[in-house]
């Protein structure tokens, strides 16, 4: 009775509408400090719990529904490896794992859009908006998130990235020039990104320019040491960047400089879909099991 008097009119309203305890910063971004250094180590389960702490703490910082996000994208990307690469599913079972995948993107979608509602000159969730775009094949939105990304460039981790996913889904819009000019930016901004060398190769090969292909591939190619062992490549191994440098090799008329390439593919994920197209290339130049 004297707690219930000394509240305001005010007060009692407040209580009763059931509006959210007040924001508390400092605790919130250190639950997701937690959360990015859970997922980090591949606990993305406690990751999400600590997330959801996080936002309980402040339903309006960005960077919680970003990592949220993020969580999702993982399981996704898992869940297409489990697909593609360890097994090489088909049927029923492929039908049901790319289907949660794509809900798992879904997923991510809501968080990454909420954070750039709370955000928007947030780079880094608009590029994760790109991303789970080319998931769904949609260029269009896809160009135009890379695009926003890039508009806020002072919340983007990586500049280079969001130009390689731009560049990746102009060429899948057929404007191959253009994707080619955003792929060198990338190229130029960040040297040693994997990912532009494939993307890049690969808009070369199609546009048959297959020395330039071949010579993008490069870092995904182990060297031979004086001692006949194999270097490490700079890269590590990309099933789709092996198996197009393959192919590059052959455009080029280069038959033995082909059969490593395949090889590696087969080595890296031998019951992978890409695999049994590498063992077939193999197979049609003499070189298989």
């Amino acid at each position: 009775m004297i707690l219930a008097m000394m509240l305001s009119t005010g007060s009692v309203a407040w209580l009763a509408s059931g509006c959210p305890a007040p924001r508390n910063l400092q605790r919130s971004q250190t639950h997701v400090d937690l959360a990015k250094d859970l997922l980090g180590k591949g606990q993305d389960t406690a990751a999400e719990s600590e997330l959801k702490k996080a936002i309980a703490f402040d339903a309006r910082n960005e960077e919680a529904f970003l990592v949220f996000g993020l969580v999702y994208l993982i399981r996704a990307a898992h869940t297409e490896n489990l697909v593609e690469r360890e097994n090489c599913l088909t049927g029923e079972e492929a039908a049901g794992l790319r289907k949660d995948s794509d809900a798992f993107m879904r997923t991510a979608a809501k968080h990454f859009e909420h954070a750039t509602s709370l955000a928007p000159d947030y780079g880094e969730a608009w590029l994760n908006r790109g991303v789970v775009s080319m998931h769904f094949g949609d260029w269009d939105r896809a160009i135009g998130f890379c695009r926003k990304a890039l508009e806020n460039a002072g919340r983007l981790q990586s500049e280079a990235l969001a130009r390689t996913n731009l560049g990746w889904a102009l060429h899948q819009q057929k404007d191959s020039a253009r994707a080619t000019t955003e792929l060198l930016q990338a190229e130029q901004l960040t040297p040693n990104l994997c990912l532009v060398h494939f993307r890049l190769a690969r808009v070369l090969f199609d546009r048959e320019r297959f020395e330039e292909a071949s010579a993008e591939l490069a870092p995904f190619a182990p060297a031979e040491a004086d001692d006949g062992s194999m270097n490490r490549a700079l890269c590590a191994p990309v099933l789709e960047a092996l198996y197009l440098g393959g192919q590059a090799s052959l455009r080029n008329h280069d038959l033995q400089g082909a059969v490593p390439w395949f090889q590696q593919c087969i080595e890296a994920a031998p019951r992978s879909c890409l695999a049994k197209q590498c063992e077939t290339a193999l197979s049609e130049l003499g070189a298989g099991p």
